[in-house]
């Protein structure tokens, strides 16, 4: 395992009333800060988390912040996820992209499971769709 540096934030869409987050001010997930001005702007936490990969630790401590405060941090910190940067890098924005999908599901009326299905509906694609299918440079 290894020690992963983690940003998640909520990026204000729709704004949150404070109440939204006092539980997790008050009780932000062990070695992780909480603050209301994230990077100048945003709710959120940032700390470090042993997992295997950067997703798992991204992945971890959303699941424990949505079991223990019901809140849905909705942005791993991602200005552009358009851009692929390396493989730590694509893992943090495979995060965040899902992310913004649970948060705008939501706002949408589709349920979690509808997000599942969808990606098991993709599942037979998966494996064609890694490195194996680049084209080399």
């Amino acid at each position: 395992m290894t020690l992963h540096d983690v940003a998640l934030l909520h990026d204000n869409w729709p704004r949150k009333k404070a109440e939204y987050f006092a539980g997790l001010a008050a009780d932000p997930p062990a070695g992780f800060t909480y603050s209301d001005k994230t990077w100048g702007y945003y709710p959120g936490v940032t700390g470090r988390r042993e997992a295997l990969t950067q997703f798992h630790a991204i992945a971890s401590v959303v699941a424990e912040v949505a079991a223990k405060h019901g809140v849905l941090l909705n942005d791993a910190g991602v200005e552009k996820p358009g851009e692929w940067l390396g493989d730590e890098w694509n893992q943090r924005i495979t995060a965040h992209l899902l992310l913004a999908a649970v948060h705008r599901a939501a706002y949408c009326g589709l349920a979690l499971d509808d997000l599942v299905d969808f990606l098991r509906g993709a599942a037979p694609a998966e494996k064609h769709a890694g490195r194996g299918s680049d084209v080399p440079h």
